[in-house]
């Protein structure tokens, strides 16, 4: 159940309790049970509850309430935490145990009301009707210090959405102070890179884009986390695999994964099936598909791309260039791809000019003739409302975009595809599609002042916990570095998209090399993001793009 559907439920007994006054002329008063509907109401909305409020809320004497309250910390049903310095103040919250009480009796009243009004009983095969895996989070312990207050640079971004309701939340479940701090995309790598030039940092934790790791780790930007995670209970199979490895560098931790965002082909379903079209699975396909379904006088367009100058088209050629099974810089090759956990200085060159960078750079050339009008200057941001107004038949995209895309017409139904794989003429052995793996890890500057490495990793460890992944995927995200939080049936209920990514994920098709964890990953980006453009523009050949940009990466490498 999602958040709203709890505080619905919780409404609907409550006014069911307070009928019983129609037939019956003095109800007998069910306390516990109304204290709780009220205390995980205040817990749901972010609002602190007091020991008076709670026995306020049983509508018995105020002297019965008071022994229901001890009753209900003796049986674990509720946590104090201190509000005051003196420990003589506290909150009161429902502890984990009723949270998962509650849960569950609020999903059987809701599937009870289901059964009964819609006239139906709930079938197994229902996913609508099966529990949630993962509970609504609980406050978090005392112990992990974090009432001193936390300092947090987050990504400014729709699809990672941090809002301030989430904030607020956030900071009502961490007992303290937590202060957002925001970057843009475009900013948050440079905010980082000043942050590690002050004495002390200003933050205490810091979102991370996963390329980024191995540049911040050799230039001494991030903290090395293996020694203060010796003793962590996060439990590492839980998050997908190339997620997970994202947050090393020489084989030392960085970080944990928050959220995933893999690249995918997003396809118009109900396009495809009216042209008896089936789901590309090559470079060809793409093309041929682009080229069936374009037609420019109905202002509609066969595909769209982040062709923008700088960082979006040249992320645009490494992932093309890594469907053409080809990495940007040369890595050994390693069971159904290639390794990018050890490096030597050999294996770091950059590989642009070479026959898949050709190919690459033709498809591209090739996409453009098919593409919507303005994609040479289309952003992170641009094709959202493209794809909302059914403008594109394809666009290679960023998962979590799907989150802005729901409500949409009548008959428009998207499919969530891995990139197809490119074309190479002899090619012997067949390569599987995949989704280069983008997202964020939450980590720690290395200037952090020393009392508050514990508590910076606390709040990582907390913040990457299953229950809070899973709020903040219902607040927007839509995309989940945790196995678990993917499986729950309130969060499969938001987007097709979780489920085609959770089937990627475990047929081992989310993979890291094609925007692999290097140092000098954001500069051949840089330089292709200026060399590719060019060429598209028509300002330069296939031959010179590529010449020029492999000179100038091997001058930087």
């Amino acid at each position: 159940m999602t958040k709203d559907e709890l505080i619905r439920s919780i409404a609907l007994l409550e006014r069911l309790r307070s009928l019983r006054g129609l037939w019956i002329e003095e109800p007998a008063s069910e306390p516990i049970l109304q204290m709780s509907l009220f205390l995980m109401k205040q817990h749901l909305t972010g609002r602190l509850t007091t020991p008076t409020s709670l026995a306020q809320a049983a509508d018995v004497p105020y002297t019965t309430a008071t022994r229901r309250v001890t009753d209900m910390r003796r049986q674990g049903l509720i946590d104090l935490r201190p509000r005051t310095k003196s420990g003589r103040s506290f909150s009161v919250h429902p502890s984990p145990k009723l949270i998962t009480k509650m849960t569950s009796l609020l999903t059987s009243v809701q599937a009870a009301v289901a059964d009964n009004l819609g006239g139906r009983a709930p079938r197994k095969s229902d996913k609508r009707n099966e529990p949630d895996l993962i509970g609504a989070p609980a406050i978090a312990s005392g112990k992990l210090g974090f009432a001193g207050g936390l300092d947090i640079l987050v990504l400014d971004d729709p699809a990672y959405s941090i809002g301030k309701p989430l904030r607020r939340e956030l900071s009502y479940l961490m007992g303290g102070q937590v202060r957002f701090h925001e970057a843009s995309i475009d900013t948050l790598r440079d905010k980082i890179l000043s942050n590690s030039q002050r004495d002390t940092s200003k933050y205490d934790v810091v979102a991370v884009d996963l390329p980024m790791i191995a540049e911040f780790a050799a230039r001494g930007v991030l903290a090395e986390l293996d020694d203060v995670a010796s003793d962590s209970r996060v439990n590492r199979t839980d998050f997908v695999s190339a997620a997970w490895r994202g947050t090393f560098s020489a084989d030392r931790q960085y970080g944990i994964p928050i959220l995933i965002n893999p690249q995918l082909l997003f396809c118009r379903k109900d396009l495809f099936a009216g042209s008896n079209l089936p789901p590309p699975q090559s470079t060809d396909d793409v093309l041929a598909a682009a080229k069936a379904l374009h037609d420019p006088a109905r202002g509609q367009y066969g595909i769209s791309w982040t062709g923008g100058r700088g960082g979006p088209i040249g992320q645009a050629f490494i992932h093309f260039l890594a469907d053409f099974g080809q990495p940007v810089f040369q890595f050994a090759r390693s069971v159904g791809g290639f390794q990018t956990s050890r490096f030597s200085d050999q294996s770091l060159k950059p590989q642009i000019q070479t026959d898949c960078g050709h190919l690459t750079a033709q498809f591209m050339v090739d996409l453009l003739e098919v593409s919507a009008p303005d994609v040479l200057s289309t952003g992170w941001d641009g094709q959202v409302a493209l794809l909302r107004a059914g403008k594109v038949a394809m666009a290679y995209e960023w998962a979590s975009r799907a989150a802005q895309l729901t409500g949409l017409s009548s008959g428009v139904e998207l499919d969530f595809l891995p990139h197809p794989t490119g074309e190479i003429s002899g090619e012997a052995q067949p390569r599987s599609n995949m989704a280069p793996i983008g997202g964020f890890a939450f980590s720690i500057p290395k200037n952090i002042a020393p009392s508050r490495l514990r508590m910076a990793w606390n709040a990582i460890e907390w913040m990457s916990s299953p229950e809070i992944i899973k709020l903040l995927v219902q607040h927007g995200g839509h995309v989940t570095p945790r196995i678990s939080v993917g499986a729950d049936p309130a969060v499969r209920q938001l987007s097709p998209m979780i489920s085609a990514v959770d089937q990627m994920a475990r047929r081992g098709q989310i993979r890291l090399w094609p925007r692999p964890p290097v140092a000098g990953y954001s500069a051949v980006v840089a330089i292709l993001g200026d060399e590719i453009h060019d060429m598209l523009s028509g300002k330069q050949s296939i031959s010179q793009a590529l010449g020029r940009a492999q000179e100038r990466a091997e001058q930087i490498a």
